[in-house]
């Protein structure tokens, strides 16, 4: 058996109104600008892991002028690192995010060579390693903070 409920026009139509204004708070709620996004990149493990990253560059900078049994786990510790920040989803700021890449790309490379270079002896690749991360990575990882500052201060 099946039972008809009779709607009026009028309160159909109200509904279906209802539902549509509803929906539309509810997508228009959820656009950010460009600085919140770029905030809540920042404030959801951006921050953290640029701070961890920079801590690594420094001891690798700390250790360049020391002994093999020394740099070579500063630049693995900072490899290591650079493998966690490669998976953070990407700055919402198209220019932050290609000086993240590249520092990141830096750090890898050299990070990379100063550990080969510290499990095979050799110095000279130590040490070209450690140039690596400091002429390559570290400017910019410069660049990115100074680029995510700016945008963080016009969300003020």
């Amino acid at each position: 058996m099946r039972f008809r409920v009779r709607v009026p026009g009028a309160t159909r139509v109200a509904v279906a109104f209802v539902a549509v204004a509803a929906g539309v708070s509810v997508l228009g709620g959820c656009s950010r600008t460009p600085a919140e996004k770029l905030e809540e990149w920042y404030s959801s493990g951006g921050e953290a892991q640029i701070r961890k990253l920079n801590e690594d560059v420094g001891r690798v900078n700390e250790v360049s002028m020391r002994t093999i049994d020394v740099q070579g786990p500063a630049c693995q510790d900072l490899l290591a690192r650079t493998a966690e920040a490669e998976k953070l989803d990407p700055i919402p700021d198209e220019a932050a995010q290609r000086y993240w890449k590249e520092a990141l790309g830096g750090f890898r490379r050299g990070a990379g060579e100063c550990a080969d270079g510290a499990a095979k002896k050799d110095e000279s690749q130590i040490s070209r390693g450690i140039r690596g991360v400091q002429t390559e990575g570290l400017p910019k990882l410069v660049s990115t903070v100074s680029m995510i500052k700016a945008g963080l201060a016009t969300a003020k």
